[in-house]
């Protein structure tokens, strides 16, 4: 007797899903960062460095989901456009820490309601409740993936 290979429901699939909705937000919110002059990755950064500001690189690359490669050349963009700046950190000299100029700062700011805005329209018909158990869940899948990566 031939047994059938497994079946695989792509669309009902949590990674799938995941990365579906994500894509489906990521690239409409895209297209609204256009006038401001950011991608999404660059705003992915400003936003990182707004809420935390003085991230090292690597500390960057964790917070806002970036490989350090790519996030270098990010930098290198931000920081050309004015955006962000390098410093050397007081007690490791060797140490750089980047964060918004007062340019950056007020740019990120300005896009903060975008963001809210795009959010609170994906999120529109759940619950507050939902939405807090919904961001648990988030952070514990992307916590039980850490050994996959």
């Amino acid at each position: 007797m031939k047994t059938l290979p497994p079946d695989h429901d792509l669309e009902k699939a949590i990674p799938f899903l995941l990365a579906r909705a994500g894509a489906r937000m990521g690239n409409a919110f895209s297209k609204a960062l256009k006038p401001y002059g950011l991608s999404l990755v660059e705003w992915r950064v400003c936003a990182s460095l707004q809420h935390t500001p003085n991230q090292t690189l690597s500390e960057l690359a964790l917070h806002s989901s970036n490989d350090l490669s790519a996030l270098s050349r990010i930098v290198d963009r931000l920081s050309g456009n004015g955006l962000v700046v390098r410093e050397r950190c007081g007690t490791d000299g060797r140490a750089i820490r980047l964060a918004l100029t007062p340019l950056g700062l007020e740019l990120t700011n300005e896009i903060i309601p975008l963001a809210k805005h795009y959010e609170a329209v994906a999120l529109s018909d759940f619950s507050a409740a939902e939405v807090n158990t919904l961001r648990a869940m988030l952070l514990r899948i992307y916590a039980n993936a850490e050994p996959l990566a």
